[in-house]
């Protein structure tokens, strides 16, 4: 379907073949300084050179326009450039324009080979810049089109894996918390306003793109002491904090780390230990996790495998593309984590 033109696109398509016919026109009329002639013979050129623009223009490039098709574009332009020439362009040049302002011309005949590849190329002339420009701009639209898309994706797959931490994290959340009512412990109640902290956060606070580093501290602070509450001495905890400024960072993207460390670093009947540094200084976050191992924990193979590790690891490459670095270290006594990743 032909695209219904605005009085702009019109004005411009005016100014267009105007321009052609001025241009042509002097170039050719400084052989003879027979201008008139020669803007009267570009006039009568233009209905073929405006039949294979607009036939390429509207119908041509948005049925094929694709890599896939491209060459198939061509071949038709191709035969539309035949067409037009030998069916156009030659008979009104060979009966009208030849013997009424070319008399002293000698044509050799209607197919002669040499005047119709001199008529294909005179008409062809005229399609070369809008079909050009035209190309070009479906091209970029395109490509705008597929990045639009593929944005689109990132955000929609960014939102179904954040929206998995919650879950996850308050499952094993609620597990501490119903250990420490078997074991009636008095520290439930504050067990209760800690979790009263995270879930608030959870669903108020972390609903953006980015938070507050500070806020997302405090959210690991509030998870770490649940955690000490659960083990009590038989997990020796260092958590460490130091920040240069308050950066922004995306939400949920280190508890995963931290979990695993409670997860596969501790124990309840033998002594353990974590330790967990977070550190910003000049644009930079680096997390450095490090924690006990037994001989029964796999902590690499069951941190790597998990939803956690698996999570993290997608969210990182699609929110800080070439912009982290994760090295894991799994010895014998020890597991360690280290993150750099640079704010952006």
């Amino acid at each position: 379907m032909v695209k219904k033109l605005s009085p702009n696109r019109v004005l411009r398509h005016v100014l267009y073949w105007i321009s052609l016919i001025i241009f042509f026109g002097i170039t050719w009329g400084t052989y003879d300084n027979d201008y008139v002639r020669s803007f009267t013979i570009q006039t009568f050129s233009l209905p073929a050179r405006m039949i294979l623009v607009y036939v390429s223009l509207y119908i041509l490039l948005p049925k094929l326009f694709s890599f896939k098709r491209f060459f198939l574009f061509i071949f038709f332009y191709l035969i539309t450039l035949l067409l037009v020439s030998v069916c156009v362009q030659r008979p009104i040049i060979y009966f009208y324009v030849q013997p009424n302002y070319l008399p002293g011309w000698q044509s050799e005949g209607y197919f002669t080979i040499t005047e119709l590849v001199n008529t294909i190329l005179d008409v062809n002339i005229a399609a070369v810049v809008p079909i050009g420009m035209s190309f070009f701009r479906l091209y970029y639209n395109s490509q705008q089109k597929t990045l639009a898309l593929e944005k689109e994706k990132i955000e929609a797959e960014l939102i179904q894996l954040r929206n998995q931490v919650h879950p996850h994290f308050l499952f094993n959340t609620l597990n501490n918390l119903y250990a420490l009512i078997i074991k009636k412990s008095d520290d439930a109640e504050v067990a209760v306003l800690k979790l009263s902290k995270l879930m608030r956060y959870m669903l108020y606070e972390a609903n953006t793109d980015k938070v507050s580093i500070k806020k997302e501290i405090s959210y690991l602070k509030n998870y770490v002491d649940l955690e000490k509450l659960r083990f009590g001495n038989f997990v020796d905890i260092s958590f460490h904090s130091e920040l240069d400024d308050d950066y922004l960072i995306a939400p949920f993207l280190i508890i995963p780390f931290v979990e695993n460390a409670f997860k596969h670093g501790t124990s309840s009947s033998k002594k353990s230990w974590i330790v967990i540094n977070i550190s910003t200084k000049q644009n930079k976050l680096v997390l450095h996790i490090e924690n006990s191992k037994f001989q029964n924990n796999h902590p690499e193979k069951n941190f790597t495998g998990g939803i956690g590790f698996t999570n993290v690891k997608k969210r990182l490459d699609l929110l800080y593309p070439n912009n982290y670095s994760l090295d894991i270290n799994d010895s014998n006594e020890s597991f360690e984590v280290l993150l750099q990743l640079n704010f952006i």
